[in-house]
């Protein structure tokens, strides 16, 4: 196996030079946690963010770089950061270069920021054999400037060209902007990067599960541009970009053997939690907190969520006081047994030996005048209680929904792959554009399994919640061959 290095730098703030690089220190971070699972080595793998990413810093990491890796056989270097060119050379703008003034005709680059050419030949002192730079460099724009100047092109051309040992990939055209998605909460190509080195681009790796420059860069070029129509509308443009013929095919990463490869879709070690749950809607009006003097909000923002919870809170208690005596009476429990409360923020749950019971109410973000109650029953201390006379009493006509949470994202894709490559018999798979989610649907079932990156739902029937759980064991018989799953202890 390939003893594999990396460098990962993110220049997220400017102490003057430029405005901030959205999300970049926390993209690197978890490019830099997926290292080891992609067959880096985590004592040659660098993280240089905050602080540490000064100008003197960076050179002194730079100069140190092939002590650290001796004997690596390949390098990855991802730079985040703002980029500018001066009489035809690029720069790399660090945390500390100083910034121009309106009318300044030049920016101070010889003593604050890092020269590309200077990074590459540091990068080549190394020895590595196969060394793969990641570029993800927006344009910085000067005081006092329009236009935004970034790399220069000529240049990054010539210094990949004439590397036999490097390869660079770009984030986006010199010169042009490198965009972020508020709802990712990253930025769009580094999303992306992740994506792939994670190993969720199945489209990306090969069949013996690594990972090339080139398929890296034909995965990014597609998937960028996708998500920008997502995004952004009008359509934003951002085109990634490969150099350097002779290092198409390094191997960035290897993927063969990660954590997580092969891990069944409701593995204990998967999931957060498991809950019965039923959603009804009532107006915001109909609280008893509510006022004929208050206004309706007109909006779903903080205040309107802020002021819901407050008049709720009585809905809540008196919620919490008619279910109490209800489990009281049909399960024989103490007051002892039981704890209650009546918590802040729209929330309130009664928890008893066998299961925790929760009420919340919260605002309803399409339509701010009204309100959607959610009730749970969780932690659950087997399954013979859901079939009890006592469970059934007092929730049976509460709950249409058996979720399941995960506390570590599913790969939709692969799970949507799996059933297409050896489709169970009697199910029916519905896909979204974006390979999201997946929705199944059972034969002799009335409902459905609805399947996210966040978990698995299963719909059946208003009160009937040991229906729900009858579908949850065919949904199992047909993907594990048992209706036992490890994934029962979870309950």
């Amino acid at each position: 196996m390939a003893d594999r290095a990396a460098l990962v730098i993110a220049v997220e703030t400017f102490f003057e030079a430029g405005p901030a690089v959205p999300y970049a220190a926390s993209d690197c971070a978890e490019v830099y946690r997926l290292l080891p699972s992609a067959g880096y080595n985590p004592q040659k793998c660098v993280l240089l963010a905050g602080t540490r990413t000064t100008k003197a810093v960076i050179e002194w990491q730079l100069k140190r770089l092939p002590k650290l890796i001796d004997p690596a056989d390949s390098l990855l270097v991802l730079v985040v950061t703002r980029g500018f060119c001066h009489k035809k050379r690029g720069y790399l703008l660090c945390a500390d270069t100083i910034g121009t003034e309106p009318g300044e005709t030049a920016l101070p680059v010889s003593e604050t920021a890092l020269p590309v050419s200077d990074l590459l030949a540091n990068l080549h002192k190394t020895g590595c054999r196969e060394i793969t730079v990641l570029l993800d460099v927006d344009a910085h724009t000067a005081a006092g400037e329009k236009t935004p100047r970034g790399l220069d092109a000529d240049e990054l051309r010539s210094l990949f060209a004439s590397s036999p040992v490097c390869v660079g990939l770009l984030s986006c055209e010199p010169g042009s902007r490198s965009y972020e998605s508020v709802t990712l909460r990253r930025g769009i190509w580094r999303h992306h990067l992740i994506e792939a080195l994670s190993g969720k681009a199945r489209s990306a790796l090969s069949r013996d599960g690594t990972l090339t420059a080139t398929a890296l860069h034909d995965y990014l070029s597609e998937a960028v541009p996708r998500t920008l129509r997502r995004t952004y509308d009008p359509p934003c443009e951002q085109s990634p970009l490969l150099l350097g013929e002779p290092g198409r095919e390094f191997v960035i990463a290897d993927l063969s053997a990660r954590p997580g490869a092969g891990q069944e879709l409701l593995d204990p070690g998967r999931l957060r939690r498991v809950v019965f749950r039923g959603e009804t809607t009532g107006r915001v009006k109909e609280l008893a907190g509510f006022r004929k003097t208050h206004s309706l909000p007109e909006r779903a923002n903080d205040w309107a969520r802020r002021y819901v919870n407050r008049i709720a809170a009585a809905d809540i208690r008196a919620d919490l006081d008619r279910t109490v005596e209800k489990i009281r009476e049909a399960f024989g429990y103490r007051r002892k047994d039981l704890e209650v409360s009546a918590e802040r923020h729209g929330l309130g749950y009664i928890r008893t030996p066998d299961f925790e019971y929760s009420v919340a109410v919260t605002l309803r973000e399409d339509e701010p005048v009204e309100v959607i109650w959610r009730r749970e029953v969780g932690r659950l201390s087997g399954l013979d209680i859901v079939h009890s006379d006592g469970f059934h009493a007092v929730f049976g006509h509460n709950f249409d929904q058996l979720v399941f949470e995960f506390s570590t994202s599913l790969d939709v894709s692969d799970f949507i792959d799996q059933i297409e490559d050896d489709p169970p018999e009697g199910v029916k798979l519905l896909i979204s554009g974006a390979s999201e989610q997946a929705k199944l649907v059972l034969a002799g079932f009335d409902g459905h399994i609805h399947v996210t990156a966040q978990g698995v739902t299963i719909y059946g029937p208003p009160g009937q919640p040991a229906s729900l759980l009858g579908q949850f064991l065919a949904f199992l018989r047909k993907f594990s061959g048992s209706d036992r799953a490890k994934v029962f202890p979870a309950l």
